[in-house]
């Protein structure tokens, strides 16, 4: 029955055991808080994508008067774009030029001009009454 009074060194051998497993184990896991706040584990934020809604009712012209619509939309934007570009001169016009092309090889008019509706489908909700008449006096 050894075990129930062991010596002192066998006492301090144990706590030293125990005391390096506990800095081991706090050690091991403020380093995993570390690693997740630097590169995380966490998924990446989900993307939203809206999509456009139509009535019921919509007909065929009313789908190619509103892509007619964002067609020409996009092409004002791009227009407005190139005209400016013109009024550039020398370096600045190169790099404008460049960062244009870009623009539309990559697609992002398309992003910028998604939909654009030939006419409203929807009456505006806030109706401003007209202007009261001054009484007469």
């Amino acid at each position: 029955m050894a075990f129930l009074d062991p010596p002192n060194a066998a006492q301090k051998r144990k706590r030293y055991w125990i005391a390096a497993g506990s800095a081991l184990a706090t050690t091991v896991i403020m380093t995993m808080f570390l690693i997740e706040s630097r590169w995380g584990y966490s998924p990446p934020d989900p993307v939203i994508i809206y999509a456009q809604s139509w009535k019921a009712d919509r007909t065929r012209e009313d789908a190619i008067a509103d892509a007619r619509a964002t067609k020409a939309a996009r092409e004002a934007k791009l227009a407005e774009a190139r005209a400016y570009i013109a009024t550039l001169t020398g370096k600045a016009r190169e790099d404008a030029q460049k960062q244009y092309d870009d623009y539309v090889a990559g697609g992002g008019f398309k992003r910028d001009i998604p939909y654009v509706a030939a006419r409203p489908s929807v009456e505006a909700i806030v109706r401003v009454p007209p202007p009261a008449e001054p009484p007469i006096e």
